[in-house]
């Protein structure tokens, strides 16, 4: 603005028009902003309330039938509850399938694993089917013999058709594992 034919005075009489017409825009930004964020919660507000005037009739009707029927329904559905926890609670020897996959991909050493699909054959005993890749054959080897020592009674059904390469096997086997 140095290079205006306007005089000093007349200069500053529009910097100053110009900061006051730009404060007037922001403040009415401001207020149509306030005034959408409003609007826009109106509705969570009204359901809020919604909610609340519901659950205030269902105490209050609660409070008015405090009979013993809706005592008795509620002592046998605790009862039930109770009935559920209980077997679930004894039912400790049952397989944890995190916990054998677990055991798996502890003593897998080099072995790749690209799938694993778990199925209980009884109450203590499981099966799972693995596919994958061994860097060599004999890493699928010490596999099978370290799966097989962990306890007794686990097997490695291991076919004879993937030690046919040396290197890069893929292979597919299942194993078998008894819970105590």
């Amino acid at each position: 603005m140095r290079h205006t034919l306007l005089p000093l005075h007349e200069r500053i009489v529009l910097r100053r028009e110009y900061y006051i017409r730009a404060l007037v825009v922001l403040f009415f930004t401001l207020s149509l902003a306030g005034l959408l964020g409003i609007a826009a919660l109106f509705p969570a507000f009204s359901s809020a309330s919604e909610a609340v005037r519901v659950s205030r009739e269902a105490v209050s009707s609660l409070k008015k039938s405090k009979t013993d029927s809706g005592l008795m329904a509620l002592q046998q559905e605790m009862i039930q509850s109770q009935g559920v926890l209980n077997s679930l609670g004894s039912r400790s020897e049952v397989m944890k399938t995190g916990d054998f996959i677990g055991g798996i991909i502890q003593i897998k050493g080099p072995l790749r694993f690209s799938s694993i699909a778990i199925g209980q054959i009884s109450s203590t005993t499981a099966m799972a089917t693995i596919h994958g890749i061994a860097p060599t054959r004999d890493s699928l080897l010490a596999f099978k013999s370290r799966f097989e020592g962990l306890t007794p009674g686990n097997k490695v059904d291991l076919p004879v058709s993937t030690l046919s390469k040396s290197t890069n096997i893929e292979f597919t086997f299942q194993i078998t594992q008894k819970f105590q």
